[in-house]
């Protein structure tokens, strides 16, 4: 009874708070509204939101915020950290893969890549090609590896397959790349709503973060994917119904493809490989794969939802309705652009371009200027934005009060708890108490961040030089234990951290020596590289340094030929052939059948015969083959 008052007046502070933010004066005030009323179409002029357009907006806030508070006393509430977590490994398939789906068309999708399509042609379309290779390799390779070992963060794989400081390590890799994307992706429906209500960017990123983070520390994560459901039918709607009527606006779908193709818009195949040049179709599908590989294949908030489903089949299957899923909403936000392009063609005052602030204003001054006459549709597509950030965020608080807690915190305890661990039923209600407060704790930094993120640039460059710079060395690290049987905790420390500071060094250099949008070109010449190529840059820094680290360590020290490796953490292809999967993932055997062992039992006989440094398999001959490979 105490928990449902304090819970219910914390209900009551939110919605008086963003009362508050909404009717409050902007100290501003510097942008020239228009009233619906107002028949004026000069440029620069944009319609203020209306009683509807509130409405429509508030009614998404508060659906989310009580879709949290359902779950946090839905099924006993959620008191245990599987619940808060896993959603005791309990949700269908398709919630999941819409939930990832609407994690990842955030507001910097839904703003920036029509921004970016307008000022650069359509080249930025053709990264939906990379999910062709991005949602295979993701479900085949990695969450196969990660459904086997039961695991609840991705990074309780490093420590199952390197030590626990590569685990630490990687872990805190997460936290940093995560904390600062969600900072620019509060940050980027401040931007909208500025234009359509002059309120304060700071009220905006406060509302927003404050919402977010109360429902997330509730409902955990079945708030979390529901939540996502609902938000992402309001954002295709929205943009489905701003497309239909932006086409028609701006005459049609036949002018929208002709007017661009005669200005050179669709340039699509570009075949120049040189990786200076700021997009082309190498980079595009290579880079585009190897920057997209990190969030889908290893990040946390990807893979927790992932390893929610009911059986790996399920996780795979919620993989896969991605496919089709990423391909669509890329296609309609980039054929926003299109349309706009088409629109602002100078030919009349009314479709002169907008005097934006930033290029990644532009649709929202399309929607406000030429539909805010039509009550609800600014409010819609203001509530399509929140819906798309308030999905990214809250899926990140999550999986970083899910990573603190199992990849720093259990660790540290179990080290100073020498004598005993703490009954598990107390100590697992406490460690849920804690991952509540740990995602409100993440919800205030991030909302400091968000203020920082008024000095980037483009916002779908911003989230790319992210997700490369630390994404990049995350899925070297992570490749070079799935993929290579014989890497050691040695080779993944240096591989990882030469990874990260080249990342680091190229991300910096380019971001110092950037005037408006453009790399100075008298710069030194990996600070001029691409964007999309700085993540896969630090893969292969990460992956090939690994290997060879790995292969001097191995030469080095006699016993780290010896040391043996848990065949769940090697991809489903490396394990010996008529292995099968122990009915335990903590199980130390290995069912061979008879022709299979003999097999294996005659390799390793050959190489050892050949004097040869191959893996060999410890076994014995009395019983079933051992959970382990040496290397």
């Amino acid at each position: 009874m105490k928990s449902n008052i304090t819970l219910f007046c914390g209900v009551l502070l939110v919605v008086a708070f963003v009362i508050l933010i909404l009717t409050s004066k902007s100290q501003t005030g510097e942008r020239r509204m228009k009233s619906v009323e107002d028949t004026d179409a000069s440029p620069g002029n944009v319609h203020a939101f209306g009683i509807v357009d509130y409405l429509i907006f508030g009614a998404m806030l508060v659906v989310s915020a009580a879709t949290g508070l359902y779950h946090a006393f839905a099924d006993s509430g959620q008191n245990t950290t599987a619940k808060f977590l896993m959603a005791d490994r309990s949700m269908f398939s398709l919630p999941v893969a819409i939930s990832v789906l609407a994690s990842f068309c955030s507001a910097i999708t839904i703003l920036g890549i029509p921004a970016e399509i307008f000022k650069h042609g359509v080249q930025y379309w053709l990264i939906i090609w990379s999910y062709f290779l991005v949602i295979p390799i993701t479900a085949l390779v990695f969450i196969p590896v990660f459904y086997d070992l039961k695991v609840i963060s991705a990074y309780e794989y490093l420590d199952r397959r390197f030590s626990r400081l590569i685990r630490v390590l990687g872990a805190c890799m997460f936290i940093l790349q995560t904390v600062f994307y969600m900072a620019v992706v509060l940050f980027a429906p401040a931007l909208a709503l500025e234009v359509v209500t002059s309120l304060d960017v700071w009220k905006t990123v406060l509302m927003t973060g404050l919402i977010c983070t109360f429902y997330t520390s509730l409902g955990g994560i079945k708030a979390v994917i529901w939540t996502d459901v609902f938000q992402f039918l309001v954002l295709v709607g929205s943009l489905v119904v701003v497309i239909v009527m932006g086409t028609i606006r701006a005459g049609g779908i036949d002018h929208v493809w002709n007017y661009n193709k005669e200005k050179g818009q669709l340039n699509f195949i570009v075949l120049d490989p040189d990786p200076l040049m700021r997009i082309n179709l190498w980079s595009v599908i290579i880079g585009g794969t190897l920057t997209a590989l990190p969030i889908w294949a290893v990040s946390q908030t990807a893979v927790q939802r992932f390893l929610t489903s009911k059986d790996l089949k399920g996780a795979q299957r919620s993989i896969w309705y991605s496919l089709p899923g990423n391909i669509i909403m890329v296609s309609l936000v980039s054929f926003c652009g299109l349309v706009l392009y088409a629109f602002y063609d100078g030919t009349t005052p009314s479709r002169q371009v907008p005097d934006y602030s930033s290029i990644d204003q532009i649709l929202i001054f399309f929607v406000s200027q030429e539909f805010g006459n039509i009550p609800g549709i600014q409010g819609l597509f203001v509530a399509c934005l929140f819906a798309g950030t308030l999905s990214t965020v809250a899926s990140g608080l999550n999986s970083l009060a899910a990573v603190t807690l199992i990849d720093i915190v259990k660790p540290i305890r179990r080290a100073r708890n020498k004598e005993g661990s703490v009954a598990s039923g107390p100590q697992d209600r406490s460690d849920t108490k804690l991952s509540k407060m740990l995602t409100c704790g993440y919800g205030v930094i991030c909302i400091l961040l968000a203020f920082v993120a008024s000095h980037i640039g483009s916002l779908i460059q911003t989230a790319n030089t992210v997700f490369g710079a630390v994404g990049g060395p995350l899925l070297g690290l992570f490749s070079l234990g799935i993929l290579y049987r014989r890497a050691n905790s040695g080779g993944a420390l240096v591989g990882l951290l030469s990874g990260f500071l080249i990342s680091l060094w190229i991300t910096i250099g380019a971001i110092t020596n950037t005037q408006d949008g453009v790399v100075n070109p008298d710069v030194f010449v990996l600070y001029q590289i691409s964007f999309l190529w700085y993540s896969t840059v630090a893969f292969l820094t990460t992956f090939l340094v690994g290997i060879a680290t790995s292969e001097i360590v191995r030469c080095a020290f006699v016993d780290e030929q010896r040391k043996s490796v848990d065949l769940l953490t090697l991809a489903t292809f490396l394990r010996p052939k008529g292995w099968r999967k122990p009915s335990s993932s903590s199980s130390t055997s290995i069912s061979l059948d008879d022709s299979s062992r003999e097999q294996l039992l005659g390799q390793n006989d050959s190489e050892d015969d050949d004097g040869g440094g191959g893996d060999s398999y410890v076994t014995s001959k009395e019983t079933s083959l051992a959970n382990n490979v040496e290397n």
